[in-house]
């Protein structure tokens, strides 16, 4: 199957509410959604969306970026779009190599799940976010999320500027969710191992179920510390960029569980390559969406669906963040769990009508 067509237009779509972390506040999200066309007659899905943290000129440089690379993939052979897409920033390359998964599983008849592994799940338990700094939003946001029939809540954390408004803000949460539903917390790299170290120990009464990211990205010897310092399980997020990356935060024992994005690490089927890497080492993993449109999601629900029974739950309950979507028929969570889309491939389809609503150009290969 060979690359006949590349098509890509731009998006931009509100949150319903701003997206509080320690990395400061979000209000929309931004991307391009690609479409692959082959000899086959298959068209093949991709989405990619720049981490937030990008910056706003970062989905013109992938357009950009594109609009180079687009003409030498014509003729390709879809299965090898892995190899040149690796050279591009991580977003696009993820767009590309999901584009490709579904168009080959499209093609064999078989969900992009069952291409990426002989194991996958009909369903994935997924978490709730809580991304608001004032402690009473918190709260009220977790007991719906109860409500609603999650038994795993993340809350954004290292917002507060004392150990103790830390505190008092997750005893909210936990008092909301009352001691059945998981909680853990995310800082986003917010706290230098020190105050890791003091905020974690404080919070461990809530029975937190891990943290996500305590230290920066880059101090994998400050989390291996935190990690050794705390009863509480540490997760790596900001520091899993990649399978190098990956292999690093494992060598320095610095985590018992990896947050894989496939959007920060370049695709599907690199992050699968993560995910078999942390279940040799004995390492939980947890995939999640860098809050995507529906192509992003359904694409992160798909690599999630290979992880083995039991894993934590995943990060792809972000749909409802977005004031709409691009799909025709959005990703629903039910009593907490997501279940992949029927049909081949990603099983999802553009709404081409809200795409107008909220894209801007679109361009082709030449």
């Amino acid at each position: 199957m060979n690359v006949t067509g590349l098509s890509w237009t731009s998006f931009r779509l509100p949150l319903r509410a701003p997206f509080q972390t320690a990395g400061g506040e979000m209000t929309h999200r931004e991307g391009l959604v690609l479409r692959l066309r082959t000899d086959a007659g298959v068209v093949g899905l991709g989405e990619a969306s720049p981490h937030p943290a990008a910056g706003p000129e970062a989905t013109r440089e992938l357009d950009r970026a594109l609009a180079s690379a687009a003409a030498g993939l014509l003729g390709g052979d879809v299965g090898c779009l892995e190899q040149p897409a690796a050279a591009m920033p991580p977003a696009l390359a993820c767009a590309l190599d999901t584009a490709a998964c579904d168009a080959l599983a499209r093609g064999r008849g078989i969900s992009v799940a069952r291409l990426l592994s002989e194991r996958s799940r009909a369903a994935v338990a997924v978490n709730a976010t809580v991304a608001t700094e004032r402690a009473a939003e918190a709260a009220s946001q977790a007991a719906a999320a109860r409500e609603a029939g999650f038994d795993c809540v993340k809350l954004k954390v290292g917002m507060a500027a004392s150990v103790e408004e830390e505190r008092q803000r997750v005893a909210a949460v936990r008092r909301a969710l009352g001691p059945a539903v998981r909680l853990r917390i995310d800082a986003n790299g917010a706290w230098d191992t020190e105050r890791a170290i003091a905020t974690i120990r404080s919070l461990e009464e809530f029975a937190l179920e891990l943290v996500e990211q305590p230290v920066a990205a880059g101090d994998l010897d400050g989390m291996a510390r935190v990690r050794q310092a705390v009863q509480t399980p540490i997760a790596a997020d900001e520091a899993v960029t990649g399978l190098d990356a990956a292999r690093r935060v494992l060598e320095r024992d610095a985590a018992s569980v990896l947050v894989v994005k496939p959007m920060v690490v370049g695709g599907l089927r690199p992050a699968r390559r993560i995910v078999e890497l942390a279940e040799e080492a004995g390492v939980g993993t947890i995939v999640t969406t860098t809050i995507d449109a529906g192509v992003g999601v359904a694409a992160a629900l798909h690599l999630a669906a290979t992880l083995p029974e039991g894993s934590p739950a995943c990060g792809l309950a972000t749909g409802s963040l977005l004031a709409d979507d691009l799909i025709v028929r959005p990703l629903e969570v039910r009593d907490g769990s997501m279940a992949l889309p029927d049909g081949p491939g990603l099983g999802v389809e553009l709404d081409e009508a809200k795409l107008a609503r909220y894209g801007g150009v679109t361009r082709e290969a030449p």
